[in-house]
């Protein structure tokens, strides 16, 4: 007999955001990790699936995806496919791949259903549509059905054809001792192709269609395969099903005074002691400098483990001891790391002390560890992210909206980058420096808080589902197309920005001058909202200048539409280009493959499709 596919994998980062935890995936070598499955699942090594014909997948063998591909347009809950595992509190991340004008979902639990659905384009998503909390069903009621779902707060949706990834935090529904029901289950959080979409959503019971009506702590997950071809990769599930450790008996102590490293605190007084009732907080200090303020209590641990600990100490430095030994050291700023502590009532101390009267004072303290979910051990009002400030968004209106600021894309940042963002909804940013195209994003513009806030960093960032292509000069002569793509510099290839014209609706239309060739780019939104059209022209160029449109570990030239003038190359099933009129090249080049077409003759005119 086959066993469960599992593998543990350890990622650690600071708790602050995320959590060092142990996580489980499945492996998708078989389907051994799911109970016994209908003939529309399998394992497969590579899909596809067509941008214009609807609920049509293509699969090569081989091993890491989970394929539902339907043979017959037949309904029916045996065509589901439940996991052996069972969750209650957890986390959940995957890939996903949609057909054209397919429909599927995940149910937690196999009770409460987040939609997965072909969306791509649509601006104003219901509760049908990918991203969303299904709706309840209620077949008595009067009129319609159907009740409290919850629609994605923007839909972020991808092409069919594309990989697509969400990451969900899962409260499960909590009961008492005798089964009575104490708090609904909830999604803590859900993260869309990078956009928040939903945050604490309570259901007050199972959606439409669920595996069963009742309600429980644990369930496994079911993933709909009745209603058209959907594909799975890199499926992670983080299972919470130990209850936090407590802190109890905590008391505090202030000290007054400045604390550069710490003191002995057998030789020091405390100005004020006694019961800390507002929990692990640096507000037990009445004045906003030089104060130490000291906690001791007692930490229950009821599974032995490593668990892992993070402190932040804004403007401060400190210190945390568990069972008598230093975890954190005394550390200005923040502090990470891991223990392994053993099951009973542990002595727990942690101070902080604030010296720096430039900032405000920020204590807080997180924890996770075998099944704990990251658990924050400080009181709400102790740990301040930010100085409070209103933000300060850009948003267009009737009008396309173009903005200077510096531009960060990976580890890069820009300085001399603008934005352009348009009321459909479909935005990019350009390196000014090079030409170059270096991102596009569906959804909110801009957020300039970071420009103008305090002394302003001259960074503004994007407030939708981002696709970074880049930053690499995109131009080059290559008297032999099967030359290496060049690495000069812009200054090398002579390049100077020239301005930009607008049109009617603010459209920009940006200049620039490189390798004796003077560069007219317009980048214009389709209507439809999915789509990014592109027209390059030069004039007196080179006859060998080549503009480099992608690059990528994979480059596909799909097959060509009948009668179609236009030629779609999909790069990594991350986004399309659409090449129109002109004939590009797939290549190899130094970092994967990439897609060259010649600029020197005839605009080069092509979309961007994601």
């Amino acid at each position: 007999m086959k066993t469960l596919a599992f593998r543990i994998i350890l990622l650690c980062s600071f708790l602050n955001t995320d959590v060092a935890l142990a996580q489980v995936r499945l492996e998708l070598t078989d389907l051994s990790a799911f109970r016994p499955a209908a003939p529309n699942w399998k394992i497969v090594g590579e899909v596809g699936a067509d941008l214009n014909q609807k609920n049509t997948v293509t699969s090569k063998p081989g091993t890491g995806i989970l394929l539902n591909d339907p043979v017959e347009a037949k309904y029916g809950p045996q065509y589901n496919l439940i996991t052996k595992l069972e969750h209650g509190d957890a986390d959940l991340e995957f890939d996903f791949m949609m057909a054209k004008g397919s429909n599927s979902g995940i149910y937690f639990q196999g009770r409460y259903e987040l939609q997965l659905l072909d969306s791509w384009g649509l601006t104003n998503p219901n509760v049908h549509d990918c991203g969303a909390i299904y709706e309840r069903w209620d077949d008595t009621r009067p009129g319609y059905k159907g009740f409290e779902g919850v629609p994605p707060r923007t839909n972020v949706c991808k092409a069919p054809g594309l990989w697509q990834h969400l990451k969900v935090e899962f409260q499960a529904p909590k009961f008492d001792a005798s089964g009575a029901k104490m708090a609904n289950a909830k999604f803590i959080k859900v993260v869309f192709n990078g956009v928040v979409i939903h945050e604490n959503v309570e259901v007050t019971g199972p959606t439409r269609g669920p595996m069963l009506e009742n309600e429980n702590a644990t369930g496994p997950l079911l993933i709909q395969g009745d209603h058209g071809p959907v594909a799975f990769r890199n499926i992670v599930l983080q299972n919470y099903n130990k209850p936090a450790p407590k802190i109890s008996g905590l008391t505090y102590a202030l000290y007054k005074g400045v604390y550069s490293e710490e003191p002995n605190f057998d030789t020091i007084k405390p100005a004020e002691e006694g019961k800390a009732t507002n929990g692990i907080s640096y507000t037990y200090s009445k004045t906003d400098n030089d104060y130490l303020v000291r906690f001791k209590g007692t930490l229950s641990i009821n599974e032995a483990g490593k668990y892992y600990f993070a402190i932040t100490s804004r403007s401060g430095s400190a210190i945390l001891k568990i069972g008598g030994k230093t975890v954190l050291p005394w550390k200005w700023w923040e502090n990470t790391a891991s223990v392994d502590l053993s099951v009973g009532d542990l002595p727990f101390e942690v101070a902080y002390a604030k010296n720096a009267n430039w900032t405000y004072a920020s204590l807080g303290l997180t924890m996770s560890g075998p099944g704990v979910r990251p658990t924050n051990l400080h009181a709400l009002d102790s740990y301040v992210l930010s100085d409070p400030t209103n933000p300060i968004l850009v948003s267009p209106a009737a009008e396309t909206v173009v903005h200077r600021s510096f531009v960060e894309v990976g580890n890069k940042k820009l300085p001399h980058g603008v934005s352009v963002g348009d009321p459909t909804g479909l935005h990019y940013s350009v390196d000014l420096e090079n030409g170059a195209l270096v991102r596009v994003w569906r959804g909110g513009f801009l957020d300039a808080t970071a420009m103008f806030n305090d002394r302003g960093n001259g960074f503004s960032s994007p407030l939708g589902s981002v696709l970074d292509l880049g930053t690499d000069n995109p131009m080059a002569v290559l008297t032999d197309e099967s030359l290496a793509w060049p690495t000069a510099s812009p200054e090398a290839q002579n390049y100077r920005f020239r301005g930009y014209d607008t049109d009617a609706k603010n459209q920009p239309t940006f200049k620039y001058e490189t390798l004796g060739a003077s560069i007219e780019d317009k980048t214009t939104p389709d209507p439809d909202n999915k789509r990014l059209n592109r027209v390059i022209s030069a004039t007196n160029a080179p006859s060998s200048l080549w503009y480099r449109l992608a690059q990528g570990a994979q480059i596909e030239t799909l097959p060509a539409a009948a009668g179609a003038t236009a030629q779609i190359y999909c790069i990594d099933k991350t986004y399309y280009l659409e090449v129109k009129g002109q004939t590009a090249k797939v290549r190899d080049g130094k970092n994967g493959q990439e897609l060259i077409a010649p600029l020197a003759n005839t605009p080069l005119n092509y979309a961007i499709i994601w």
